[in-house]
């Protein structure tokens, strides 16, 4: 049987989640700016702020994690964002994917993966 996520495993992949989700939302956002110098008229879009708040959860919840997940396993496992930003702007955005693109987006899932086993032989180890 398998043992629930400790609250440090769910913070840590809502920090992941909603900093994927801050940059989907900030690039969609950008849109609605003119073309002013500093864009400062994206400030404007509901979007932008969406993008905004889900970086400070996002932020939030790194912070809670980093209390009990070592540094290193927590910045490997962040290598997720690597893969679910293109797959949200492929599929949220409608931007296109490139084959190497791909290729390397399956770079970062196997790297991610033995990431995340060699963490959790650590945790069992504890």
């Amino acid at each position: 049987m398998r043992r629930p996520l400790p609250a440090s495993a769910f913070q840590l992949i809502a920090s992941i989640v909603l900093f994927a989700a801050s940059q989907l939302l900030l690039k969609r956002g950008a849109g609605d700016a003119t073309d002013d110098v500093f864009n400062l008229t994206a400030l404007g879009s509901p979007w932008v702020w969406a993008g905004i708040t889900a970086e400070i959860a996002s932020l939030v919840s790194w912070l809670a994690a980093l209390r009990t997940v070592p540094l290193g396993v927590a910045y490997n496992l962040s290598g997720a964002t690597h893969v679910l930003i293109p797959l949200g702007c492929w599929a949220w955005l409608g931007e296109s994917i490139s084959p190497l693109r791909w290729f390397g987006i399956a770079l970062v899932v196997a790297g991610v993966v033995l990431s995340a086993q060699s963490a959790a032989a650590v945790e069992e180890k504890l």
